[in-house]
C-alpha cells in the first residue's frame, strides 16, 4: 500500500477510535444519569411503599437516604415534610421532629415563607416540651422580622408574653402585649391582644390600668361574642378586687347565660351579693 494511502487509513482509524471513545463516554454518562435518576426514584418509591406497609423505620431510612444522596434535590422540601409527618403524626416523637426542624431551618433560611412556617412549628414543639427559652428566641425572631405579617406577629406576641411571664419578666411581657395591641389585625386578634394584656396587668396588680384595657376590649366594634364574654368576666373580677361590687354584679349577671361555665358565674354572684349585705 502506498505511504499516502497508509497515512490516510491511519488517520481514519484514529478518528474512528476517538469517536468510539466519545460515544462510549457519552453512553456511560447517560447511563450514570439514568442510574442516578433511578436511585432517586427508588429511594422515594421505597419510602412510600414502606409507608403504605406502615413500616415507619424503613420509610424514614429511605427518605433520609434521599436527603443524604441529593443535597440539591428538587424534592427535598417534600421529603422533609414526609419525615416530619412520620415523627409528629405517626410516632408522636417530638424530639426527632425538633431535630429535623433545626436542620431544616438552616437549609431553608433564604426562603422567607418556608423559614417562617418552620419557626412557628419548632416554637410550638419547644413550648409543648417546656423549652420556653428556645421558643422565646424563635418568637422574638419572628416579631423582629419586618416580613412577618401582623396577624402572625399578634399570635406570636401572646405566646411570647406567656414565656416571659414564666420567667417572671413582667415588663417584657407587658411591653410585648402593648405592641400587640397596636398591630393592624382583625377585631378578634385585637381583642385577644387586649385580653392578654389585661390578664398580665391583673397578674401584676395593676388593676386600674387593667380595667381600662378590658373596657377597651369590650368596646371594640363587632367583637366576637366569645371574646367579649371572657373580657367581661375578667373585668368583673377586676371591679370586685377594686371593691366596686355593684358594677361587678351587673357584669356577671349580664354574662351568666353566655359564659362557658354558668355555675362559676353563679358562685361569683352569690359571694358578691353576700358581701354587699
Amino acid at each position: 500500500m502506498p505511504a499516502r494511502q497508509r497515512k490516510k487509513a491511519g488517520v481514519s482509524f484514529l478518528f474512528l477510535q476517538t469517536l468510539l471513545v466519545l460515544v462510549l463516554a457519552l453512553a456511560g454518562g447517560l447511563a450514570a444519569c439514568r442510574d442516578g435518576e433511578q436511585a432517586v426514584r427508588d429511594d422515594i418509591a421505597l419510602a412510600e411503599d414502606a409507608l403504605n406497609r406502615r413500616d415507619l423505620d424503613d420509610a424514614a431510612m429511605y427518605f433520609e437516604r434521599y436527603l443524604r444522596k441529593n443535597p440539591n434535590g428538587l424534592r427535598r422540601w417534600q421529603v422533609w415534610q414526609q419525615l416530619l409527618g412520620i415523627a409528629l403524626d405517626l410516632r408522636q416523637d417530638k424530639a426527632t421532629a425538633r431535630a429535623y426542624l433545626e436542620i431544616m431551618l438552616e437549609e431553608f433560611e433564604a426562603d422567607t415563607e418556608k423559614r417562617r412556617s418552620l419557626q412557628l412549628l419548632l416554637a410550638r414543639i419547644c413550648r409543648e416540651t417546656h423549652d420556653y427559652g428556645r421558643a422565646a428566641v424563635l418568637w422574638e425572631a419572628l416579631i423582629q422580622d419586618p416580613q412577618t405579617p401582623d396577624n402572625v406577629k399578634a399570635g406570636v406576641s401572646i405566646d411570647l408574653s406567656k414565656a416571659y411571664l414564666r420567667r417572671l419578666e413582667f415588663t417584657l411581657a407587658t411591653d410585648t402585649l402593648v405592641m400587640c395591641t397596636r398591630l393592624r389585625v382583625d377585631i378578634a386578634l385585637k381583642a385577644d391582644c387586649l385580653y392578654a394584656l389585661g390578664e398580665t396587668q391583673v397578674l401584676t396588680e395593676n388593676l386600674e390600668t387593667a380595667e381600662a384595657t378590658l373596657r377597651a376590649a369590650i368596646s371594640l366594634e363587632a367583637i366576637p361574642e366569645d371574646r367579649r364574654v371572657l373580657a367581661v368576666f375578667l373585668l368583673a373580677d377586676v371591679l370586685e378586687q377594686r371593691g366596686q361590687y355593684a358594677g361587678a354584679i351587673d357584669l356577671f349577671t349580664g354574662i351568666r347565660a353566655s359564659y362557658p361555665n354558668e355555675r362559676v358565674v353563679e358562685m361569683r354572684l352569690f359571694r358578691l351579693k353576700n358581701m354587699k349585705k
